[in-house]
């Protein structure tokens, strides 16, 4: 997260002020268009930050601001906190981020009441905040242990470039909410609970540059089992999305995971060919 220190003219803002009470292991509500898309835990606390890239967004913003790291899940089905709106208008606090009849605050990051804060995570999904806080799966170490001096030694990365990338080494963060853009499902299986699937890079982590290691174009979100096989080369795609076996899989693999019946392939954009041409060219077992 990234917000001004002040408002226009060095005015104070409670809003603001808020970024410097947050504490590693707090829960965040990302609120967008009406719902609660995703949930956040503070990794790091506030620090002193220049503002971001925000394109025309934030045009007025000083360049001077808080910065707080936050690893993200994006929620399967976003809720609408107006759903607990009794229970809010009962714990409600200074400076809350609704009304009594539940329309919302135009401002950035408020302090919730502990009582409605973990009903609201109760109705979004407890056991995300467990999934966010448990070691990943995916962890390799001794490659993330490189994967870090590597970030940490290059000048050229800020604070949260490296933060982001980490995350990415292990398909978290930034780089999965990026390719849940593009891809809604794994192409193998169907399955859509993004919890439950694998943000893998097409190009490889080791062969690819910093932007490209955060570019949701080069990434799918696939099923553990799939992201096994398209990792290690024996499974990859045609550019109009159907499935590419390598000689090498074995048909015992393919019949007993039930990878003989796949979804109906969906082409894949501009964006995401060049990688897969890399992928088939240089990862595929041929």
């Amino acid at each position: 997260m990234w917000s001004p220190k002040t408002n226009k003219g060095d005015v104070p803002s409670v809003y603001y002020d808020n970024m410097l009470r947050v504490r590693n292991g707090d829960v965040v509500f990302s609120y967008f268009k009406g719902r609660i898309g995703a949930i956040g835990l503070i990794t790091d606390e506030a620090v002193s930050s220049g503002k971001p890239d925000f394109g025309s967004a934030g045009r007025h913003w000083s360049q001077d601001g808080w910065e707080v790291l936050v690893n993200y899940e994006v929620l399967d089905q976003p809720v609408d906190p107006r759903l607990l709106l009794d229970l809010y208008n009962q714990t409600s606090v200074s400076h809350g981020p609704m009304n009594d009849e539940g329309k919302v605050t135009l401002a950035y990051l408020f302090a919730l009441n502990e009582s409605f804060g973990s009903a609201l995570l109760e109705i979004c999904g407890s056991e995300i905040v467990d999934h966010l806080r448990a070691p990943s799966i995916e962890r390799q170490a001794d490659e993330l242990v490189i994967d870090e001096h590597e970030l940490f030694a290059d000048d050229n990365l800020t604070r949260t470039e490296r933060r982001q990338l980490t995350l990415a080494r292990i398909g978290q963060g930034l780089f999965k909410a990026r390719v849940a853009e593009l891809e809604p499902a794994c192409r193998i299986t169907g399955l859509s609970l993004q919890k439950h699937l694998v943000a893998s890079h097409v190009k490889p982590w080791r062969d690819s540059s910093s932007e490209e290691r955060l570019d949701g174009a080069n990434g799918l979100l696939l099923s553990p089992h799939v992201d096994h096989l398209f990792d290690r080369g024996l499974l990859s795609f045609r550019d109009r999305g159907d499935p590419l076996w390598s000689v090498k899989t074995p048909e015992d693999v393919i019949a007993r995971w039930h990878l003989t019946v796949v979804q109906p392939p969906r082409p894949f954009r501009s964006r995401q060919r060049a990688y897969l041409e890399y992928h088939r060219d240089v990862v595929f077992q041929t």
